[in-house]
Parts: C-alpha cells; sequence; structure tokens
C-alpha cells in the first residue's frame, strides 16, 4: 500500500537560507503501523504524474495557508505562509476529490482541503473572536486539549464515542464549508474539527494531530483500509 505524503519544510541556514524538504516521523510512524510504505512528496513541476501512482494522499500540518485562495487580505495574526506548499497541496487535493482517492488531511490539511475545493479559513481564531477554547495549547502533544463532539456520520464514528478529546495546535480554522464538504464533528465554540465530502470514498480532514496520539491511529488505519478498497476497486 503506497501512500503519498505531501513534504513539509524547515529552513537552515545563516548566509544562505534554504528550505530542506521531508517529514516528521510521527506522520511515517502512524502509517508504517497500518502496513503501508511511504513517499514524501515535495514540491515540483509535476506532482500528479505521483499522484497517479498512489493508493491514497496524506496532506500534514504546518504553516498558515495564504488567504489569496480564497478572496481575503492577510491580517496582521497571520503567520508564515508558503506558495509552495500551497500550491502541491491544493493540487493534491483537488486531484484526490476529482478521481476517488482516498485523502487524509490533518490540521493543515483539514484547511487545504477546504479551500481547495471553494471555502475559506478563520485566519486567526482568536482575533476573530473564538477566545473560550484554547486551540493551541501551551500542554506537551499526549495531552488532550479539548473536547469536540461528533455530529454526523463519518469513518470516525466507529472508532470514538460521540465525545470525545483531543490534542489541539491550530490557529487558523476552517470558517464558510466548501460545496460537497459536510462537518462531522465540532468543539464546544463551533469550531469545525472534521470534514468529509459527500459521495467520496474516503476524504476526511481532522483538525487535530491523531499522529501524535497512538491510541486515535485508528485514524489511519481506517485511511489505510479505504485505500486498499480503492486499489481493488480500480484493478
Amino acid at each position: 500500500m503506497l501512500i503519498g505524503v505531501a513534504a513539509q519544510y524547515r529552513t537552515t541556514g545563516e548566509l544562505i537560507r534554504t528550505k530542506i524538504w521531508g517529514l516528521l516521523e510521527p506522520y511515517v510512524r502512524a502509517l508504517e503501523a497500518q502496513g503501508a510504505s511511504v513517499v514524501v512528496i515535495p514540491p515540483q513541476a509535476h506532482p500528479l504524474e505521483i499522484a497517479r501512482r498512489l493508493d491514497g494522499i496524506l496532506l500534514p500540518g504546518g504553516v498558515d495557508i495564504d488567504p489569496v485562495h480564497f478572496g481575503e487580505e492577510p491580517i496582521p495574526e497571520m503567520g508564515e505562509v508558503s506558495p509552495e506548499r500551497d500550491a502541491l497541496e491544493l493540487e493534491l487535493a483537488r486531484y484526490a476529490a476529482q478521481h476517488g482517492i482516498p485523502l487524509l488531511g490533518i490540521c493543515r490539511g483539514i484547511q487545504v482541503m477546504n479551500v481547495a475545493l471553494g471555502g475559506s479559513l478563520y485566519q486567526d481564531l482568536p482575533a476573530q473572536g473564538f477566545r473560550a477554547i484554547q486551540h493551541y495549547q501551551k500542554s506537551e502533544s499526549g495531552v488532550l486539549g479539548h473536547s469536540l463532539e461528533q455530529t454526523a456520520r463519518s469513518p470516525l464514528e466507529a472508532l470514538f464515542p460521540r465525545r470525545l478529546r483531543v490534542n489541539s495546535y491550530h490557529h487558523q480554522a476552517l470558517k464558510d464549508l466548501a460545496p460537497g464538504l459536510r462537518a462531522v464533528a465540532v468543539a464546544p465554540d463551533g469550531v469545525v474539527e472534521a470534514v468529509v465530502l459527500e459521495g467520496h470514498p474516503f476524504y476526511l480532514g481532522v483538525q487535530w494531530h491523531p499522529e501524535l496520539l497512538p491510541e486515535q491511529w485508528g485514524i489511519f488505519r481506517a485511511f489505510v483500509e479505504a485505500a486498499s478498497v480503492s486499489v481493488l476497486d480500480s484493478r
């Protein structure tokens, strides 16, 4: 089972600033535990040449999405953006939606899914009125920062109770949902925590970081199982 994961980066160097493209280890471990092999996809001219060979696509966490992609000017509280990541991941998200390829979006990934299909984002939750819940928790990753409630049917339904707690490391969030996307879990303050795409075999986005919570790796199992079914159906 071959899962492609869009690359993350860090910037290095003092005199010559450059980006090192790669992937944080927890994503690899969570996928490997389900029997999947991982291909890291850095920004490049023709990413769909790789996407066509994949059984599934994962969009990981990372920097903010440039609001130009949903018709807004940046507010002062917006963080770092990456034109390279935006271009790559928006293309992958649209391709997966159009061709029925299983896709899992995590944190930034759920936001990319929404923007790719025509939705918008809150650029900064506290600045835009959401102060009741700590969406960027101060505790370490294994701590569950806040609760959420499942509100509609989704792959999460078979994995978790209706109410559960999750970790949380984001300051942007979904605002207007894209056509076809359906919210399936929300935080107590109404922030969307998970979405699916209607009519798609597996197009799931979650706003938290299950890769850091081995007890929640069932999300990756469901994703890889959907990719397996997709492969069988294509043969």
